[in-house]
């Protein structure tokens, strides 16, 4: 999926609307989503958007394993957390 901002789309629009006919675009004001623009079906859009979600969440769950292990946090440590 292509990431535009509403400046680019506003100024190139004939271009945002032909590559959306191949692949969705996601158009973004100050950094939030503004809209998608596909010619796919939206159940197709609907998961990549959910797997691209599951991926992002995946990423953030990996940086705060590592963090957690750079502090010096181990498994052993979990079951006691939990238990607070």
């Amino acid at each position: 999926m292509r990431n535009v901002t509403f400046a680019e789309a506003e100024k190139n629009l004939p271009e945002v609307l032909e590559f959306a006919e191949r692949e969705p675009v996601r158009i973004q004001r100050d950094g939030h989503d503004l809209i998608v623009l596909s010619a796919v079906p939206f159940e197709e859009v609907q998961e990549q958007l959910r797997k691209q979600g599951i991926q992002a969440l995946l990423d953030a769950m990996e940086r705060c394993s590592e963090e957690a292990r750079i502090n010096g946090f181990t498994d052993d440590m979990l079951p006691d957390l939990l238990r607070r």
